[in-house]
């Protein structure tokens, strides 16, 4: 009886981290320029969900500080990162990689879609 309550359990941890997954995938297509769709799926099929809260994160706080005036997410960045306003940045490998992350985030979004089709041209 014990086991069969084990496995139960991480069914349920599963499922909800699944779930977890794919609200934060479903927010960030949302948000993000859809007319390159497939490569924004691929994207964001490769990260962890501690890389998608990260994005989801910077995404909002872009969308905020547009409410105010227009906002470039590049300027962002940096105060975004800073770990002198959250401690969850003190640890510079941690801050560095998701940097990265959010930075070819904001790359993939920009990328044209006739751009692949351009180089399939050639």
């Amino acid at each position: 009886m014990g086991l069969v309550r084990l496995l139960s359990v991480l069914l349920e941890l599963n499922l909800a981290a699944v779930a977890s997954r794919s609200s934060l995938m479903g927010a960030l297509i949302r948000t993000s320029n859809t007319a390159n769709l497939h490569s924004i799926l691929d994207f964001l099929t490769g990260l962890s969900c501690g890389e998608l809260e990260c994005l989801a994160e910077f995404q909002g706080a872009c969308l905020l500080e547009m409410e105010l005036s227009p906002v470039n997410p590049y300027r962002m960045l940096a105060e975004f990162f800073d770990p002198l306003v959250s401690e969850r940045w003190r640890n510079c490998e941690d801050r560095a990689h998701k940097t990265f992350v959010v930075l070819s985030w904001l790359e993939v979004q920009q990328i044209p879609h006739h751009r692949t089709m351009a180089a399939h041209a050639a």
